[in-house]
């Protein structure tokens, strides 16, 4: 059976997409002593994964949204497994996130917009990496939070043309979030990583003046990001 390319760019998103995800978190929270891969967060990836499909459904416009809800109710479901649900304030972290993708998957709610998209980009930063981290370390560091800029202003940047069809405003929402996920990169280091990521952003900022949303952006977006990741993190 031939292979639908929406069905194989839903597989390279959701991993990309679920190892950008981790990726801060795990390479961060490394450096601490305490630092140890358990079985409870065997569910968290399965909770990942049906999150990052999620997120592909519900901003892939030849994707019907109504089938995100069965990924949404998956992360659910995996949020609620005895190892997971036993820590409550990471249940409630969980949830809040599988709920504010239901929130965007329902039309008639409006919240594929820019206030969606900062509400978005919070959400997927404070919520996954502060679950992998904890289950990693049994804690959270608060100096793990403040290393978490260039991932909250890479989702701001890079998702711009996704929440909003707005060509001439979204433009200056990409000059601004842009602006600041090269702020964030110059705050946490300058070395030849954090250039060639500096690089890159201004490279995808001027695609964005020039092409606004192209067909494959979503793909192009993941990748983007997932490089970002790699070289900051």
């Amino acid at each position: 059976m031939k292979l639908k390319r929406e069905h194989v760019q839903l597989g390279v998103f959701t991993i990309l997409q679920s190892i950008v995800c981790w990726w801060a978190a795990l390479n961060y929270g490394q450096s601490f002593e305490t630092a140890e891969f358990s079985a409870a967060q065997l569910p968290l990836i399965g909770y990942t994964i049906a999150v990052a499909a999620a997120i592909f459904i519900i901003l892939n416009a030849r994707v019907p949204s109504q089938w995100s809800l069965i990924t949404i109710g998956i992360s659910v479901a995996f949020a609620f497994t005895n190892i997971i649900a036993k820590e409550s304030e990471l249940l409630y972290l969980l949830l809040t996130c599988s709920v504010w993708l239901f929130v965007m998957a329902v039309p008639r709610f409006g919240m594929q917009n820019y206030f969606g998209l900062v509400v978005f980009g919070v959400i997927m930063t404070f919520t996954i990496p502060v679950a992998v981290f904890d289950l990693q370390n049994n804690y959270l560091s608060t100096t793990f939070l403040s290393k978490l800029g260039p991932l909250l202003f890479s989702y701001l940047f890079l998702y711009v043309p996704s929440f909003s069809h707005q060509r001439e405003v979204n433009q200056l929402m990409s000059a601004i979030t842009g602006g600041l996920l090269i702020l964030s990169i110059f705050i946490e280091s300058m070395n030849w990583q954090a250039i060639a990521a500096i690089v890159i952003v201004i490279a995808v900022w001027f695609s964005q003046q020039a092409l606004g949303k192209t067909r494959g952006h979503l793909m192009i977006t993941v990748v983007v990001q997932f490089v970002l990741m790699w070289l900051l993190y």
